[in-house]
């Protein structure tokens, strides 16, 4: 779950407070790399459960994006697109992790993105994070942790 992540990263999550982000969609996911857009850059990755917004209205959500085997597909999936455009290239103002998993990331102009808590009572632990973070040249360790597990 990505409490993994708060736990092992969430000192270093206020030094993104006033760097560049730039937003990258992959389907319902997104990548926010961090300085510059990059591969193999900095970045916070969010998969669903998530939400778009500004001040307390929601524009778009994880839930929203349209799906791949519907017809007219790309032309929706432009347009679902086109309503992050004041999160493509922006500054991260705040951003505030918490034990249970959720996330929230304040962005220029009162954009934000929200990923909710996952942490569910007496829930077996997960190998599957709604979000982390990477740095340059870090392993990812939800691989590792996949490639070792007992009785592999």
């Amino acid at each position: 779950m990505s409490a993994r992540d708060y736990t092992q990263h969430r000192h270093e999550l206020p030094a993104l407070i006033g760097r560049k982000c730039f937003l990258t969609l992959a389907t319902n996911s997104v990548k926010l790399h961090i300085d510059e857009n990059k591969k193999g850059g900095t970045f916070l990755w969010i998969d669903p459960p998530w939400q778009f917004g500004k001040d307390e209205d929601i524009i778009e959500s994880s839930a929203s994006c349209p799906d791949h085997e519907e017809e007219g597909y790309e032309e929706k999936f432009r347009a679902w697109c086109s309503r992050f455009e004041h999160a493509y290239a922006t500054s991260i103002e705040k951003i505030d992790a918490f034990p249970d998993g959720s996330l929230w990331i304040f962005l220029r102009n009162q954009y934000a993105f929200y990923v909710p808590p996952e942490f569910i009572p007496d829930d077996p632990p997960s190998w599957y994070d709604h979000w982390y973070f990477r740095k340059p040249n870090e392993p990812n360790q939800t691989m590792q942790a996949t490639a070792t597990a007992p009785g592999s």
